[in-house]
């Protein structure tokens, strides 16, 4: 399970860096923020395959960045999709929920 989430999390974190390359030249900041969510996701997948013991908390506030980053691209472009954000945070649960899973309470 933990290998899983830590792919995931990887693969969350990719989106994330490309999310950073599409908004680089309008938002900068906004920029920052995607690649601030995709470094704490890529720490967070390698915090899971180790003894660290804030694992967990690392995964949710990367996946939490990362979905911030996204709603705040879409205001401010004016295209919120309230459906794909669901959907994003659906995925995001679900990655959560394979780490604590895999950690075990």
């Amino acid at each position: 399970m933990l290998a899983l989430a830590a792919l995931a999390a990887a693969v969350y974190a990719f989106v994330n860096a490309f999310g950073a390359w599409m908004v680089s030249r309008r938002q900068p900041a906004l920029a920052g923020l995607f690649m601030l969510a995709a470094t704490v996701l890529i720490v967070a997948a390698a915090a899971l395959i180790s003894p660290i013991p804030f694992a967990r908390a690392l995964l949710a506030s990367g996946l939490v960045l990362a979905s911030l980053a996204s709603l705040i691209n879409a205001y401010l472009i004016g295209q919120v999709r309230w459906q794909n954000h669901l959907l994003r945070a659906a995925v995001a649960l679900l990655i959560y929920l394979l780490a604590h899973w895999g950690i075990g309470s």
